[in-house]
């Protein structure tokens, strides 16, 4: 596969209390300046003039137990669930990513949205949801980082088995270790996702990583069996890299 030409897709959820598409085309125009407005069913952005695929669905009932679920790691209110509860209607916004540019872009439009009465945001494409404030912040204090804060979750654990989701919104290859200590894997995998973050390494099979001088080295591998394999939203196209100690 060509990571340069293969584009994931990045889905964003947002909650609100609009009654029907008229009040939210009002919505988006009156509170976005002339930055956003809503054309049929596109996002667009009149900066840029990137549009962004817009759906619009009717009220959820599902939508307060996958928002507590997702905003476990962000640590939000229940006070924040209830308002949740009582959304009236869900713009989702889709768009390709799989780089830097286009997932900030992507949050840029989530954020035109939240702007115009969204309640809080949740990144379907890694199961990570925000109160409004949260996600608005990041942006307005914008530095690169916040998006790995965004997009990625660093330590989902699942039978067992801790592993990273949502690299793919950034275009990089998400991460499991194979390691008996809970915690050491959470925090390895963590430190892992920022080096590949940050540093932007060239990695090969049979490479190996510590978090520090004294700490126990893991061999990098490719990952064939990705615990979200078939999922469209959570497997990752660009690869997983897999930590084991070395022997």
């Amino acid at each position: 596969m060509d990571n340069n030409t293969y584009k994931p897709e990045t889905v964003l959820c947002i909650p609100g209390n609009w009654k029907d598409q008229t009040e939210i085309v009002s919505a988006i125009s009156k509170n976005n300046g002339n930055e956003f407005i809503l054309a049929g069913m596109t996002l667009l952005n009149l900066k840029t003039n990137q549009g962004f695929e817009v759906q619009i669905c009717e009220q959820d009932e599902r939508m307060k137990d996958s928002f507590e679920y997702a905003g476990a790691v962000n640590g939000i209110s229940e006070k924040f669930l209830q308002e949740i509860e009582r959304h009236k209607s869900v713009i989702y916004v889709i768009a390709e990513t799989g780089d830097l540019a286009s997932a900030k872009a992507v949050a840029e439009a989530g954020n035109a949205i939240l702007k115009s009465g969204g309640i809080g945001i949740k990144v379907e494409s890694a199961g990570k949801a925000f109160t409004k404030e949260h996600w608005s912040g990041l942006l307005d204090e914008y530095v690169e980082l916040n998006l790995y804060k965004m997009f990625v979750i660093d330590s989902v654990n699942e039978n067992g088995r801790i592993f990273s989701c949502g690299m793919h919104n950034l275009g990089f290859k998400d991460c499991i270790a194979y390691e008996e200590d809970l915690e050491g894997s959470e925090n390895l995998i963590s430190i892992f996702g920022h080096y590949l973050f940050i540093d932007r390494p060239e990695i090969k099979d049979n490479q190996t990583f510590s978090i520090n001088s004294e700490s126990e080295i893991f061999v990098i591998s490719e990952e064939r069996n990705q615990p979200y394999k078939g999922d469209e939203l959570f497997e990752n196209p660009f690869g997983m890299w897999k930590l084991e100690k070395k022997a």
